[in-house]
């Protein structure tokens, strides 16, 4: 089901529709541009937030222990941020350091539902993750 899902240009123009006008959009196809073996396509974009901050979003070809995708930022590091979930999934928040800056790079990993409800996961990613309302 999945597969169909992905190779369906329906999901496709779906998540193009939402993301119509963020700067820096970048479109991957992973069988074309040699992506991890598991991702079929890849959006990388600037947050709406901060344009210094990207959003990745991964959708998987097959699910990963019912996880059929992600969205994930790397931004600054604040100790409010904790492992918690959604309607939409697990978010997870892992510490990292670029170049000596301690940053956070935290990932909504998209259950079944927030596959079926891109639109809805991009949306309560970038509005309440990216401005640290929902922790």
């Amino acid at each position: 089901m999945i597969r169909a899902a992905v190779e369906n240009l329906d999901l496709l123009k779906r998540i193009e529709r939402i993301l119509k006008g963020r700067k820096n959009l970048m479109f991957y196809d992973g069988r074309k541009d040699g992506l991890e073996e598991n991702i079929v396509f890849k959006y990388f974009y600037s947050s709406p937030k901060n344009a210094l901050d990207f959003i990745n979003i991964d959708i998987y070809e097959k699910p990963i222990d019912f996880i059929y995708g992600s969205i994930s930022i790397i931004m600054d590091y604040d100790d409010i941020y904790k492992e918690c979930s959604c309607d939409y999934g697990k978010i997870e928040a892992e510490k990292t350091n670029i170049r000596g800056v301690e940053k956070v790079r935290l990932s909504l990993l998209l259950n079944r539902y927030g596959f079926e409800n891109i639109e809805d996961a991009i949306i309560f990613f970038e509005g309440y993750i990216t401005n640290k309302t929902l922790i």
